[in-house]
C-alpha cells in the first residue's frame, strides 16, 4: 500500500517482548506482579458484587438497607481475604527466595 504522495510507509515494529524484565524479576516474581496489578481490581470487583447482591435481595425481600450493608461487609471481607492470601503468597516467595543458595 502507498501513501497519496508515493512513497512506502515504514514497517511496522515488532512488540516488546520484556526479556530482560522477565529475566531480572524471575518466573515466580514475573507471576507475583501480574497477580499484584489484578489485586486492585479483584478487590474493588468483590465490593461492587456484595452491594449489587446485596441490593438484588433487597429489592426481591423489601428489606431496605439491611441486605445492602451486609452484601457491602461481606464484599469489603472478601476483598481483604484475597489481600491476606496474596500477601502470604509473596511472603512464602521471599522467604523461598531467601533460603536459595
Amino acid at each position: 500500500m502507498t501513501s497519496p504522495t508515493g512513497a512506502e510507509p515504514p514497517p511496522l515494529k515488532k512488540a516488546p517482548e520484556f526479556k530482560a524484565l522477565k529475566k531480572a524479576l524471575g518466573p515466580g516474581e514475573a507471576n507475583a506482579l501480574a497477580q499484584a496489578s489484578a489485586l486492585g481490581l479483584t478487590f474493588v470487583a468483590a465490593i461492587v458484587l456484595g452491594l449489587a447482591g446485596g441490593w438484588w435481595l433487597d429489592r426481591r425481600w423489601g428489606t431496605s438497607p439491611a441486605c445492602l450493608l451486609l452484601g457491602l461487609f461481606l464484599g469489603i471481607a472478601a476483598g481483604f481475604k484475597n489481600l491476606f492470601t496474596f500477601s502470604r503468597r509473596l511472603d512464602r516467595l521471599e522467604q523461598k527466595k531467601q533460603d536459595e543458595p
